[in-house]
């Protein structure tokens, strides 16, 4: 055993990790410190044809039945959340699901809207579950505490962070020197938690699982019902990629299974052709659904396996490694796995503080069932999101809003395609963006004045 190896584990140990989360990070460890980087020729790799990747235009006359189906079988769904993570990539340090999403709503109390919804309309409480990582916990039961629907939580495993040039676990004793394993832990904390055994009792066969973040991820019947007539064991979402979304990871065959394909997978010389989006075609959405006693007998037998991603970071002054695992690569590990192509309206994640910008605008709207939406009121021409871009001199975390807008959810932009903002920019109450429009305070504040409408236009200087 390497003595880095060892270290870790004692670590875990006086943690009291459970046995099995040790085991799986040591095998990681020890990956990574042997420099087992094998990378994944194109060659080797194609793309998914409509055996593996469904299209729900190919089965458009199915589709109520399969809705039937699926609400017949609401009772046997357990929804499941991932609430571990801070706003970090937004500028923050709080946990995201607490922060302000919409409608002065927090994404955890939009999610808790749409399964009272489901339960209203439908007549059956499906279950919600929450999972939560040690940075989220305390500040999400407190929330929880003063809600009025019930909620399963369960903690997200924890593994130390590892120093880039040693390999060595951080020991400063600072809760920094932990972090959450990825969201690939869902499946071994449903196990050790003992929730997955709990579902199975209660008859619960089947989990949709996404991110907390991605509003637009909301319970569907019909793909239940499409799951349940196809005796699906392990359904991926994707939806077309876009140039913006050609770094991400894309889904392809390899030796006659559905495969995660990630950048990081892929040698240099060969990253320009995978990111090519008319080659591969499409984008891992994160949302999917998973057999539940398929995914027991896989965690019993140990045949789970997904690759080990390297997340670098500065923590405590210091370049750390971050050893993880994605849920979605599980896709590998059962035999009738599938894909569903979903249209964008499924994916709708606030990772940067111009997502939450743009999902707090007149850009989309919360329906009656609290579902996200394209406004009707913006152009068909136009993308489904515009595309906003902040520079880092005008604001760079949500915590910031108030230092450059009046009331930021009253920026029109139901009829903008692009908006760039730098420099000292600020804005009063109800200013309209539309089409392209950049705003750049350079030398001098720009304060834009309560009413103005700014149409393709470049603004440099303050408006008379």
């Amino acid at each position: 055993m390497y003595p880095q190896v060892d270290a870790a584990c004692r670590l875990m140990e006086r943690r009291q990790i459970p046995r099995p989360v040790i085991q799986q990070f040591s095998a990681m460890l020890t990956e990574v410190i042997q420099g087992q980087k094998s990378y994944v020729p194109l060659d080797t790799v194609s793309s998914p044809d409509q055996s593996l990747l469904l299209d729900p235009h190919d089965m458009a006359s199915s589709l109520d039945r399969f809705s039937r189906l699926g609400a017949e079988l609401l009772g046997k769904v357990v929804v499941i959340k991932l609430n571990g993570g801070r706003s970090t990539t937004m500028g923050g340090e709080v946990p995201k699901g607490i922060l302000t999403a919409k409608n002065g709503l927090s994404y955890l109390d939009i999610v808790l809207g749409q399964m009272k919804a489901v339960e209203k309309r439908w007549g059956v409480h499906v279950p919600l579950a929450l999972m939560n990582s040690f940075f989220t916990h305390q500040a999400t039961e407190q929330l929880l505490r003063t809600k009025d629907f019930p909620v399963i939580t369960f903690l997200q495993n924890s593994v130390p962070r590892i120093a880039a040039d040693t390999f060595m676990p951080l020991q400063t004793g600072a809760d920094d020197d932990w972090a959450p394993p990825g969201h690939g832990d869902v499946y071994l904390s449903l196990k050790l938690s003992g929730l997955l055994d709990q579902l199975l009792s209660r008859g619960i066969r089947w989990a949709f699982i996404s991110n907390i973040d991605n509003l637009a991820a909301c319970l569907e019947p019909w793909i239940l019902g499409l799951i349940r007539e196809h005796k699906i064991d392990f359904l991926l979402e994707v939806t077309e990629r876009t140039a913006a979304d050609r770094k991400g990871g894309t889904l392809v065959v390899k030796d006659g299974r559905l495969f995660l394909l990630e950048i990081a997978q892929v040698a240099p010389e060969e990253q320009d052709a995978f990111m090519d989006i008319e080659r591969f075609r499409v984008f891992n959405t994160n949302n999917l659904w998973v057999d539940l006693a398929s995914l027991s007998e896989a965690l019993s037998t140990q045949s789970l396996r997904m690759p080990v991603i390297q997340n670098k970071k500065i923590a405590t002054g210091r370049h750390v490694i971050q050893l993880e695992q994605a849920m979605g690569a599980a896709v590998s590990s059962f035999p009738n796995a599938r894909a569903l192509k979903v249209t964008r309206d499924r994916f709708f994640p606030t990772k940067t503080v111009e997502d939450l910008f743009v999902l707090q605008s007149d850009a989309c709207m919360l329906d009656a069932m609290f579902q996200l939406h394209k406004n009707p009121r913006r152009p068909g021409h136009l993308p489904l999101r515009p595309q906003v871009v902040f520079g880092d001199d005008f604001l760079s975390s949500p915590l910031a809003f108030p230092a450059r807008f009046e009331a930021p959810e009253t920026v029109s932009l139901v009829g903008a395609r692009r908006l760039e903002v730098r420099g000292d920019v600020y804005f009063e109450r109800d200013i309209t963006i539309e089409g392209d429009v950049a705003i750049i305070g350079r030398s001098e504040n720009i304060r834009l004045k309560r009413g103005t409408i700014l149409r393709d236009i470049v603004v440099n200087e303050p408006l008379s």
